[in-house]
């Protein structure tokens, strides 16, 4: 992996954040935004974290898993520390460079890129899948047609891939139109391991549990959103709960849909959007709240995985035979 480019990449995501958050700021009117922030209950911050850990260490499970289901030889330790570097590649555009676990998996397994890439696809579809559900909570409350588009099209896609994936005579007709294609041929044999990888994680049997996985994490982080709201005027009680469960993932929908590093623009915009239209917030307060949970959130993850990088580098560096064994037993 490239680290100067993924630096650039990084740096590229702060000008991006640094335009979003200030028209957040002037959005919400930043007189008011600022006297918001220094009333907002601090000591609420603590539990958001809280939950944002038990989303992590729950999607972290749900990873691991995957990876005993295909027979990788790695350690609990392990996936762990490539999980937690995993997060700064949030921050690349469509999360596409989250796929560089599946080289760090490699590094330290030996596992081919092409059975382990699978479980990264798997993962982020059935999270897709769990987000949708939950953000059915308040679907039909949502007056926004571009919000309902973009989860019908989140939603559309997603199915769609699995089902393709499922139908396995087409697939393996596919494949083996491919192996008699120039230039397609060359990567014949890592297309099929990839789709063989990515077939058996995809079953029903594996991929109902995997969406009830992710329904908790996905949850236990719109909780922490409640809990934001509640710090900037919301109404308590279970019907605001549910909608804040609900707008969170519906905002985390459509910022995989924008395809910005994290999200950018697309998640605040819409969590201030569907705070002023389900639960009657002012603009400074649904402004307010967007800001916090970003930073109990993605900026949350991104400090996790700047110290995971400055922990263990290594994983980032290609290594082949007998370093990599080394590199192994040592981790």
């Amino acid at each position: 992996m490239d680290r100067k480019r993924l630096g650039v990449q990084f740096l590229w995501s702060l000008v991006l954040a640094l335009l979003v958050y200030i028209g957040l700021i002037v959005y919400g009117d930043w007189r008011q935004l600022s006297a918001l922030l220094a009333e907002f209950p601090w000591r609420w911050l603590p539990p958001t974290l809280g939950l944002t850990l038990v989303n992590f260490g729950v999607r972290l499970l749900k990873w691991h898993w995957y990876l005993r289901l295909i027979r990788t030889p790695i350690s609990f330790g392990q996936s762990a520390r490539i999980y937690g570097i995993s997060f700064l590649m949030m921050m690349t555009p469509g999360k596409v460079g989250e796929f560089v676990r599946a080289f760090m998996v490699r590094n330290v397994s030996g596992a081919p890129f092409s059975v382990v890439a699978p479980v990264v696809l798997a993962e982020r579809m059935t999270d897709g899948l769990a987000m949708i559900l939950l953000a059915g909570l308040g679907l039909l409350a949502i007056d926004d047609g571009r919000i309902r588009m973009a989860a019908l099209a989140a939603l559309l896609i997603i199915a769609g891939i699995i089902i393709a994936n499922q139908v396995r005579p087409l697939a393996l007709w596919c494949l083996a139109l491919g192996h008699r294609l120039p230039l397609v041929n060359r990567f014949a044999d890592k297309l099929s391991a990839f789709y063989e990888s990515s077939y058996f994680l995809l079953q029903p049997k594996y991929l109902i549990t995997s969406v009830l996985i992710g329904v908790v994490s996905w949850a236990s982080q719109g909780i922490g959103f409640y809990l934001v709201l509640l710090g900037f005027g919301a109404e308590a009680g279970v019907g605001s709960l549910l909608t804040a469960v609900s707008a969170f993932n519906m905002s985390t929908v459509v910022g995989a849909v924008v395809a910005t590093p994290g999200g950018l623009g697309g998640v605040e915009s819409s969590l201030a959007a569907l705070s002023i239209q389900l639960l009657d917030m002012s603009r400074p307060a649904a402004a307010a709240a967007a800001l916090v949970i970003r930073f109990a959130t993605l900026w949350f993850g991104v400090a996790i995985g700047l110290v995971c990088l400055a922990l263990w580098p290594h994983l980032l560096t290609v290594q082949k035979g007998p370093v990599a064994e080394e590199q192994q037993a040592q981790a």
